[in-house]
């Protein structure tokens, strides 16, 4: 049985919370417009989608005002590796990344929890 790596030498990984345009209604659309988007954009593909919340979901309501948004647009969760996120947060940053890109990142972390937070999503239940 492999050793499991110490904490210090796992991958160093950030969370970022992003708005997504409301035209992707489940998560499968979103994750193929985000690997063709990587792809284009020359950033590791590696990023994962971790939570999807589309525009017409019941928590996207709670979301909406959290964020003060003045419309509704599906939220979704990422998982990125250290290397790419600086990259990465260059291309989604900005206002016209969601004309451009069709996201926007809200928030980003080092813990998953403070970017639930800061938007205002539901901690998802547990599957045992």
């Amino acid at each position: 049985m492999a050793k499991r790596l110490s904490k210090a030498l796992r991958g160093k990984r950030r969370w970022m919370g992003v708005a997504c345009s409301p035209e992707f209604e489940n998560r499968s659309s979103l994750q193929a417009h985000m690997e063709q988007l990587w792809n284009v954009l020359g950033i590791d593909s590696n990023i994962r989608l971790m939570e999807f919340y589309p525009a017409s979901s019941l928590e996207v309501e709670q979301i909406t005002a959290t964020l003060d948004a003045s419309q509704p647009f599906a939220y979704a969760v990422l998982q990125v590796p250290h290397p790419s996120f600086a990259l990465l947060r260059t291309f989604i940053e900005g206002e016209d990344s969601m004309s451009t890109h069709k996201l926007r990142s809200c928030t980003s972390s080092g813990k998953i929890r403070l970017v639930r937070e800061r938007m205002g999503m539901p901690k998802p239940s547990r599957k045992r």
